[in-house]
């Protein structure tokens, strides 16, 4: 009896191993924002087997930090996707006494201007060349994090999934209701405690799209990336939302393009496209997929 339990014990401990030898070493990035913010994250670059790779921005809770999704690090690489998980302005390694002060005081502005380190985080990703697909992208978010999340879905059409792990209505001045209403044809899975139920049926309901926003609910009252490591398998569920969610890669010959700023795509080839800055550049897997974020086809005669 003692032999076996001894042997069990021993198992478990190569399995644990086994798992740590599996999540990749980051590499540490230092981002600067549009509006001059210096943004610290986390970059694992993507398995070679599985470049060019769908990419994935992980932004936390409120006063949390990039680390608190090292469980989901491991998941989402074996799934294989480049993944950048960055300390949002004012947190973690991103904090200046200013920017600090102002997150411990709730304020508002500074919780809206993280768009722009989701922007920055993008901007990075899609500058790796070789790694990344451009076309296939998405976000999670945490707490607050949900909603920068939403909040910058709601302006970049490209992103193509979201998993929100306890969303909230108006999270620090955020209107994720009226930022969810704002997305069409993505998926995006809300993960509520049975606590937090009403928040995820809501933003359910004010995205108006049923087959593409799903709503789970699980036990306990663990908020946020609290739950990795308590709720069954939940890492796991949400790499694999995310895989599909993301699809397979097609071939660029399929790809069409359009700006940040507007809402018209183009086919590969069209001069309009020397016209958008490279930073507002953004991929789609197809005419089809554009459409149904509602983006409309180039149909200008007149050439740029």
């Amino acid at each position: 009896m003692r032999t076996r339990l001894i042997q069990s014990v021993a198992w478990a401990g190569l399995l644990a191993a086994a798992a740590l030898a599996e999540t990749p070493k980051p590499q540490t990035v230092t981002l600067t924002t549009y509006d001059g913010v210096k943004i610290v994250g986390d970059y694992y670059a993507p398995r070679a087997d599985a470049r060019p790779a769908p990419m994935v921005i992980l932004l936390h809770m409120y006063r949390s930090n990039r680390h608190a999704f090292e469980p989901l690090i491991g998941p989402l690489h074996e799934a294989g996707f480049a993944i950048l998980a960055i300390d949002m302005r004012g947190h973690g390694d991103s904090a200046t006494p200013e920017l600090e002060q102002r997150v411990r005081q709730r304020d508002t502005q500074v919780f809206l201007d993280m768009v722009q380190d989701v922007r920055a985080a993008y901007d990075f990703l899609a500058g790796r060349k070789g790694e990344v697909d451009r076309s296939r992208f998405a976000l999670v978010g945490a707490s607050v994090g949900c909603s920068v999340a939403l909040h910058y879905a709601a302006k970049d059409r490209s992103v193509d999934a979201i998993v929100c792990l306890s969303p909230g209505l108006n999270y620090l001045g955020i209107d994720s209701g009226k930022d969810i209403a704002q997305i069409r044809g993505r998926r995006i899975l809300l993960i509520s405690p049975e606590s937090e139920r009403k928040s995820s049926e809501t933003l359910a309901r004010l995205a108006g799209d049923k087959q593409g926003v799903k709503v789970r609910i699980v036990p306990g009252q663990h908020h946020g990336t609290r739950m990795f490591g308590v709720i069954e398998n939940i890492e796991q569920d949400v790499a694999e939302f995310l895989q599909q969610g993301v699809g397979k890669p097609v071939s660029a010959k399929q790809w069409v393009y359009g700006s940040i700023n507007s809402r018209v795509y183009h086919l590969p080839g069209c001069p309009w496209m020397d016209r958008i800055k490279p930073t507002n550049l953004r991929v789609y897997s197809s005419a089809a997929e554009a459409e149904a974020r509602g983006l409309r086809k180039d149909r200008s005669k007149r050439k740029p």
